[in-house]
């Protein structure tokens, strides 16, 4: 599968959208601020977690459940790097190809920091 045609104009690579959310938001930076935070700080871990159990029992169905909220929760706050990501390890999950999602979970993983850094960085 062409990933590229799979994430389309709708899904540009950046690692957040940040006047779309702000948008949403009705300018509130303390909503995008708490919306942000909660991603990477509540969120992120649990799905890791998941990620990683799902891994070790080779449970494709699991691991596709994770990738997919993961994907709809990042794109709703407008945060498409990861949730590109989370579109392609779904797909990969959903192709029970367990032993690539293992191979590239450290991609997964550098996204979320990427993600994390930024919002420190710009705006905490």
């Amino acid at each position: 599968m062409d990933f590229t045609t799979v994430v389309g104009n709708d899904r540009p690579d950046v690692i957040l959208d940040l006047e779309r959310l702000k948008n949403n938001c009705s300018g509130n930076m303390e909503i995008v601020v708490e919306l942000l935070r909660h991603l990477y700080q509540k969120s992120g871990p649990r799905w890791f977690s998941a990620l990683e159990e799902g891994l070790l029992a080779e449970n494709s169905e699991e691991l596709r459940e994770v990738c997919h909220a993961m994907k709809g929760a990042s794109a709703t706050v407008f945060a498409w790097r990861i949730s590109n990501m989370a579109l392609e390890f779904e797909h990969l999950a959903r192709d029970e190809n367990i032993q690539e999602m293992s191979n590239r979970m450290g991609e997964l993983k550098n996204s979320f920091l990427e993600f994390e850094e930024w919002v420190k960085t710009n705006l905490e």
